[in-house]
């Protein structure tokens, strides 16, 4: 039953969550807590105290980007399971739990409960999260400025992104329809088409958008995820990749929106032929670095296979030879023979360097 303070002056009743969600005290880097304002209480059952956590990265708004809701005890036990297991990472992976385990509950009740959004504590120094991701507030100026962009065009990009693909979605063959998010894409100047779901910058379709990736998961009937994400910073935050732990990821990219995965293996396979198209030597390293990060560690068969190609062309360009020559079949193995030894030192210790700079 819901605990209600009474307003004796208009005998209204107003539950005492709506009051200690007003009062929303900005939290540390990796802090948790339990119940108000940031997790129910009292949910389903009295007694029931859901607990919460915040990651490191901050958005433009000074909210976290990272935020995790884990179950009360009692359901914990119920489920023989345990608290740590039963977290959640988005807001639609809690929608989906409470529609299938508490079907006759209104979820709009429950997150009109608490808090999702958790303000950061800023340094008193130099107004950044103290040893860790910020993305600084917005100052009045920029605001106005992205509210006057909307009002001028409403079908506009809210990142002021004259490339953004919103601008040209009205074409005869019309992509599946992203699903409406009321998270990350209610932030001032955050574009759900073209901005990076990690660090809230733009993408760029520059070589046919290698450089990034779409989730492009059924999130509901006609509706996609939608969400993009820079793949060095999917690789760097360990959203991409091969990655061990609970996140369980083999060459693969988990969506941080919708909780969804991407093989990677299609996307390095594209990310190739992209390469067999370019002719700047720097620009096929800079394609060639990513496929490697992307892919090194993978134990599945079609991984290694495009590993070893990525590897050869790296070894390759390396060896000085001319880019036609870089995508042969034939002979690739006399690039890394002794006669080569300078030339294959040189390609190992490329590769060591690159896969640090991308774990850095």
């Amino acid at each position: 039953m819901e605990l209600m303070d009474i307003d004796k002056e208009n005998n209204r009743s107003t539950p005492r969550a709506s009051k200690n969600i007003l009062n929303l005290k900005p939290v540390a880097p990796d802090e948790c807590g339990e119940g108000l304002p940031y997790a129910p209480e009292d949910w389903p059952n009295p007694g029931d105290t859901w607990t919460w956590r915040v990651g490191r990265r901050v958005a433009i708004t000074g909210h976290y980007l990272d935020r995790y809701l884990y179950l009360p005890i009692r359901l914990c036990h119920l489920e023989n399971t345990t608290r740590k297991k039963h977290g959640f990472a988005s807001k639609l992976s809690v929608e989906r739990y409470i529609r299938s385990v508490f079907p006759n509950e209104d979820v709009g009740k429950f997150f009109a409960s608490f808090s999702w959004k958790i303000p950061s504590k800023q340094s008193s120094i130099n107004g950044n999260v103290e040893g860790h991701f910020f993305f600084p507030i917005a100052s009045e100026e920029t605001a106005e400025l992205f509210l006057s962009n909307s009002q001028h065009d409403s079908t506009g990009c809210k990142a002021g992104n004259k490339m953004c693909t919103s601008l040209g979605l009205q074409t005869e063959n019309q992509p599946i329809a992203s699903m409406s998010c009321d998270i990350c894409c209610s932030e001032p100047g955050f574009c759900g088409y073209c901005c990076c779901i990690l660090c809230c910058k733009t993408i760029s379709s520059k070589h046919g958008g290698y450089s990034y990736i779409k989730c492009e998961a059924i999130a509901s009937e006609g509706h996609i995820c939608g969400h993009v994400a820079h793949m060095n910073c999917a690789l760097r935050t360990y959203m991409a990749g091969t990655v061990g732990g609970s996140i369980g990821l083999n060459a693969e990219y988990y969506c941080r929106r919708c909780d969804a995965r991407t093989d990677l293996v299609p996307h390095v396979t594209r990310l190739l032929r992209t390469c067999e198209t370019v002719d700047s030597q720097d620009e096929i390293e800079k394609i060639l670095n990513l496929g490697f990060c992307i892919l090194r560690g993978s134990q599945r068969a079609d991984a290694k296979g495009l590993l070893k190609r990525i590897e050869a062309a790296i070894t390759k360009l390396k060896c000085g030879t001319i880019l036609e020559d870089i995508w042969k079949v034939e002979g690739e193995v006399s690039t890394i023979l002794p006669g080569n030894k300078n030339c294959f030192i040189q390609t190992i210790f490329f590769l060591t360097t690159t896969f640090y700079w991308f774990s850095y």
